[in-house]
């Protein structure tokens, strides 16, 4: 046994004892599930050195590198994941401007900010969120701000949006199992240029009016205001999709030094 192997082994058994007692997750019983979630998510930031184990050991993981992305607002890497359990640990690291995206999630879970500020709102929609909806039936509720040391637990059913208002906001996610192939996501402001935003023909609006077709499952780098997409989980995603998201050694260890400079690790 090599001695990074050693170490990978090493770490896991240490993970696994901070998550040993916990049971199935009742996330339909969101302040029992958020209580518990936040409890061990916590726990887990504040223990840095096993934190940087389980991140300096993520590239000579294959599963977990495989699951590691670099996408259009932000990066991803997963630091863990049980699928027994069914609890996965998420780094967030936000990397542009992102607009407000009305959504929901194929899963529960619990976010930990550990820098920077998330500008979050919540909505309801009339006669439900789906392919059919349109904006003006997504209304806000609440809006809010979540800081550094501040946690929030989502039930996959929630709708709200969460961009992020300081470039390099990092937040930490535990979350639960997928209970839904894909779930669908709405802009409410426009994204990109804006030359590129009025490009409406008539044929185009009224394709609005009467439906919009199938969605695409790939995030637009530019989009109108109630353009809607598919989030999917890897899955339902091809072998070229994976490749182009896939995060980079460069990318990787850059936050890897980044982590250590924030004093997060």
């Amino acid at each position: 046994m090599t001695v990074e192997t050693a170490d990978r082994v090493h770490v896991n058994n240490t993970v696994v004892e901070l998550f040993e007692n916990v049971g199935p997750i009742d996330w339909d019983d969101l302040p029992a599930a958020a209580e518990l979630t936040q409890r061990l998510i916590r726990e887990f930031a504040a223990d840095k050195a096993l934190f940087r184990r389980l991140l300096l050991a993520v590239e000579h993981d294959p599963y977990l590198w495989a699951k590691c992305e670099e996408d259009v607002v932000e990066d991803k890497i997963v630091l863990w994941d049980d699928v027994e359990k069914g609890l996965r640990i998420r780094l967030r690291m936000s990397t542009d401007h992102q607009q407000q995206l009305a959504h929901n999630h194929r899963f529960s879970f619990t976010n930990l900010v550990l820098r920077g500020t998330y500008l979050h709102r919540n909505y309801v929609a009339r006669n439900g969120f789906d392919e059919n909806t349109l904006p003006d039936d997504v209304q806000p509720l609440m809006l809010h701000e979540d800081r550094a040391g501040e946690c929030f637990t989502i039930h996959h059913n929630a709708l709200h949006s969460t961009p992020f208002t300081e470039l390099g906001t990092i937040s930490l996610v535990l979350r639960g199992n997928p209970v839904k192939d894909r779930a669908p996501v709405m802009f409410k402001e426009a994204r990109g240029r804006e030359e590129a935003l009025r490009r409406l023909t008539e044929g185009q609006a009224e394709g609005q009016a009467e439906g919009r077709g199938e969605l695409s499952e790939i995030e637009p780098e530019t989009a109108e205001v109630g353009t809607m997409f598919w989030r999917v989980g890897e899955d339902r995603e091809s072998a070229e999709r994976r490749a182009e998201r896939q995060m980079t050694k460069e990318k990787y260890h850059f936050w890897c030094r980044r982590l250590e400079e924030l004093g997060i690790i």
